[in-house]
């Protein structure tokens, strides 16, 4: 017997709760703490008394009964309401055990419910995106997702702007080389900046004696070891006191090349050209993009690289 059934087979008198409890619940609460020795039967209709437990607490909390369902069936159900119920509930006990952790009570929870959010969250993402997981098959056998064409439209993933923003994504969550970047056809979008990787290591007293000299107030670096030493750079505080002897040098390796920008900075990009757009977007957008680039070209390469997928909290609606 599936959650779902166990709940609408499970019969309690209702009775009317406490003002507070009444109130959160009025307000849509989907985490609502309540005393240890709370009545079963004042439990609101539509929600669910639980135990929480941690390491050397627990506490009882009431949750909305299709909260739980679709926690325990992930991609079952409304698709939206679950995301929006799902991102409630977790920004919610999210808020209380940063309360607790405020307070002194650092333990891990047993039972981990910031985990099984994030997950039934994700899952339920892919479901919004992909219309049949079991469509052709790639070169390595796995079979490629068939996605809601239309559900990406919304998404402005037929935007040539959007689209190619989401590859360079993948791109930067892959480490993409610059050779890579342009067979992905985003050289235009991701850039390589050259920069110099040091070593800076501390000067032995040795090494101070060796690069400097008394100047009457002051050690300094003697001319030979002044500027770029053999691909070594030194410097020193120049205190009043012959016992100071503190430097350092740099030890100048080689260039590198690396990508100058960053994946919150293309999410900002796509928000603001999408808000343009539209004027507003979905709250569940910036995760449903970063879950297709999961889907469409990170998890095939490199699974291990894939984008997390936090809900978002109920105050971040974007409009």
């Amino acid at each position: 017997m599936n959650l779902e059934d166990k709940i609408k087979q499970k019969i309690v008198m209702r009775r009317t709760p406490s003002a507070e409890v009444l109130e959160q619940v009025t307000r849509g609460n989907k985490f609502v703490i309540v005393e240890e020795e709370f009545d079963q039967n004042f439990v609101p209709q539509g929600y669910t008394l639980i135990d929480m437990k941690y390491k050397d607490d627990s506490f009882k909390a009431l949750v909305p009964q299709s909260l739980l369902f679709y926690m325990a069936n992930p991609g079952e159900g409304d698709l939206e309401d679950a995301l929006d119920q799902i991102s409630d509930f977790y920004g919610e006990a999210e808020d209380y055990e940063d309360d607790m952790i405020e307070n002194g009570a650092t333990s891990v929870q047993e039972a981990n419910w910031a985990t099984l959010a994030r997950s039934a969250y994700g899952t339920y993402l892919i479901n919004k995106l992909v219309k049949n997981k079991r469509g052709k098959k790639d070169e390595n056998g796995e079979p490629i997702p068939e996605y809601d064409e239309k559900r990406l439209e919304e998404l402005d993933l037929d935007d040539k702007y959007v689209a190619e923003r989401v590859k360079a994504i993948a791109a930067l969550s892959l480490g993409k080389n610059q050779e890579e970047i342009k067979k992905y056809g985003i050289d235009s979008v991701l850039k390589h900046v050259t920069i110099r990787d040091n070593k800076t290591e501390k000067l032995t007293r040795a090494e101070f004696d060796k690069i400097t000299c008394w100047a009457g107030s002051h050690y300094e670096i003697k001319e030979e070891y002044k500027g770029d030493n053999d691909g070594i750079e030194y410097q020193i505080d120049r205190l009043h006191s012959r016992g100071h002897k503190e430097g350092i040098k740099i030890i100048k390796k080689r260039d590198i090349q690396v990508l100058d920008s960053k994946i919150v900075e293309l999410e900002d990009e796509i928000e603001k050209y999408r808000k343009e757009k539209h004027g507003e977007v979905g709250r569940h957008d910036k995760n449903l993009l970063r879950q297709y680039a999961n889907l469409a070209y990170i998890a095939k390469e490199n699974p291990k690289a894939q984008l997390d997928v936090m809900p978002p909290a109920e105050n971040d609606r974007s409009s």
